[in-house]
Parts: structure tokens; C-alpha cells; sequence
């Protein structure tokens, strides 16, 4: 992984997080979790791109290998926090929580479905297709295939009702896959650009406009395609580490914090009820902290033992 994109996962997944955080005068920030999806989405489509590309075309590509690498990176926590879930809800073992256990759940356009048990884990639901079908979109990836992605996902987007906005728009595997393909897209033409190191503040200035904006713009669109044309130059530009905001993110501190951006992911949504629960009357921005804390303390601590476990 590139330095300035892993600490960039630490400010994307921070996002998501403040989507979840609300608490007396502090409105959860809805847009972050929309950026952040979409961000994250792009960047594994980019990734697997600048990883794996070459061994796609010179055959040393193996299939098993690769998805076993992907699979071994989340499954197992994502089977943890499953667990802790069903601990801590004395939900009941049933055809929800089997989706769950096969990550499959993204696939029901019903919300009781998609988000149940450990909701955010909705997003590996979806992720997992888009690296089942890797190898082939990036050996087909030509203007063609493009143009039918570009008209397929006007098409789905011009279609969907609003009232499933969230089941086909936002969760859904095949039309998540259109991000993780913008990213493969990226990543052909990433050698050939060449940007200035201001580029950066710019791109932040942006992503800081279409976060203003994403309240006063129609749903469908404020779902990714708001972002879409911040991101993509955003993942391009910091990949070249050319900037003074590059260097900020190369830091060791920030390299730590963006190690721990899948265990955050994972578990921030079920901590912060427990902290806002054991930590009653608190200040705002002091509840906002010791949330904060609390999800980075307990990411480390999971993220160490499954290093060791695994080891990753």
C-alpha cells in the first residue's frame, strides 16, 4: 500500500465514523459516511489494479491466492464482531445472521437484511463481490466496457426510486462495483499524471465543498457521484506524494492510525452506544473524544492480536 493512501484510510474511515457519532448538539455528519464508502470502494478497485495488474497480463496470476490474501484480511475479524454482536444483542441465531456469516447480506435489497447484526459489515458484503469478479472486469477493462458501465449505471440510477435509494444505490454489490471499477480505471492511466504539489490543498478544498453541499443535493446523486469527481483525482494525486499534505500523512503516527482503519470500521459503530451508555451527561465534544478513544484503543488492541494470530 502506498504510505499517503493507507493514512488517507484513517481520515476516510473517520468520516464514516462521525456519519454514526451523534450525541446532544453534535449531528452525525451523513455525508461522511457516503464519502467514505465511496472512497473506499475506488481505492480497492485502484489497489488490486496497481497490485495485481502486471501478473494479469504476464499469466502468474493465481485466483485462490488472491482472494484467500483479501478474504484472510477481514473475514476472520469480521466473524469476531459478528460474534461480539450476537453476545452483546442475545440476538437469535437465524437466516440474518447466516447471511452475515457468508457475506451475503448486501444482496437482499431490504434494510431489515443488509444492515442487520454488525450493520457496517454490509460493505465487506459487497467488497467481496467486486473481488470475486476482479480478474475478469480488469481483463475486459477496454473504452467498450466503460461506455456500458457508464450507461448501466446512468440507466440504475435514473430507475431507482427514492425509497430505495439505500438497498440499490448505496448497498448493493453490482452498482457498488461501479466505484471499484472507477478505481481499476484510475490506475491504468495513474503512471501518466503528473500533478504539482498544491494539487493537494485543492483537492482538499474540493472534498470539503462537495461535504458542504452533499445536504442541498438530490439523493441519488449525493449517494457517490458527488464524490466520484473528488475522489478519483484525490486517490491519484496523493498516490504521488508530491505535496507538503503527503509528507503530513507519511508520518509514523498517521501510518499507525491508518493500520488500524479495518478494525475501526468494524467495531466504531457498536462502541459508541456502549460509551455514550457508560459515560452518561457528558459534554459533547468530551463524549465525542472518549468515543474516539475508546474505538481507537479497542482497534489497536484487536488489531495486535489478529496480527499475531494471523500474521499479517
Amino acid at each position: 500500500m502506498i504510505a499517503t493512501l493507507q493514512s488517507l484510510r484513517f481520515v476516510f474511515v473517520m468520516l464514516i465514523f462521525l456519519s454514526h457519532f451523534a450525541y446532544k448538539d453534535i449531528l452525525a455528519l451523513d455525508a461522511g459516511g457516503d464519502c467514505g464508502v465511496a472512497f473506499f470502494f475506488i481505492l480497492s478497485g485502484f489497489g488490486c489494479s496497481l497490485g495485481y495488474g502486471s501478473k494479469l497480463h504476464d499469466g502468474s496470476f493465481r485466483y485462490g491466492t488472491f482472494l484467500w490474501r483479501r478474504i484472510r484480511k477481514c473475514y476472520p475479524l469480521h466473524l469476531f464482531c459478528l460474534a461480539v454482536f450476537l453476545l452483546l444483542s442475545h440476538a437469535a441465531i437465524d437466516g440474518k445472521v447466516l447471511l452475515n456469516v457468508l457475506l451475503l447480506q448486501s444482496w437482499v435489497p431490504d434494510a431489515d437484511w443488509y444492515f442487520s447484526c454488525n450493520s457496517v459489515a454490509w460493505f465487506l458484503s459487497s467488497l467481496l463481490f467486486c473481488y470475486v469478479v476482479f480478474p475478469w472486469a480488469y481483463r475486459w477493462l477496454s473504452p467498450a466496457l466503460t461506455v456500458t458501465v457508464v450507461a448501466a449505471c446512468i440507466t440504475v440510477y435514473l430507475l431507482t426510486p427514492y425509497d430505495h435509494v439505500n438497498a440499490v444505490l448505496y448497498v448493493h454489490p453490482l452498482v457498488r462495483f461501479i466505484d471499484f471499477y472507477w478505481g481499476m480505471l484510475l490506475a491504468r492511466c495513474y503512471d501518466r499524471w503528473q500533478s504539482q504539489p498544491r494539487t493537494e490543498m485543492l483537492l482538499l478544498v474540493l472534498l470539503l465543498a462537495a461535504l458542504a453541499l452533499y445536504p442541498v443535493v438530490d439523493a441519488k446523486v449525493r449517494n457517490a457521484p458527488l464524490f466520484w469527481i473528488v475522489l478519483l483525482p484525490l486517490i491519484g494525486v496523493f498516490a504521488q506524494q508530491r505535496g507538503w499534505l503527503s509528507r503530513l500523512l507519511q508520518t509514523r503516527t498517521m501510518l499507525w492510525l491508518g493500520s488500524l482503519t479495518m478494525p475501526l470500521f468494524l467495531t466504531h459503530q457498536m462502541i459508541i452506544p456502549i460509551v455514550q451508555h457508560h459515560l452518561p451527561d457528558m459534554p459533547a465534544i468530551a463524549m465525542l473524544a472518549a468515543c474516539i478513544l475508546v474505538s481507537l484503543t479497542v482497534s489497536w488492541g484487536v488489531q495486535t492480536i489478529f496480527s499475531r494470530l494471523l500474521r499479517l
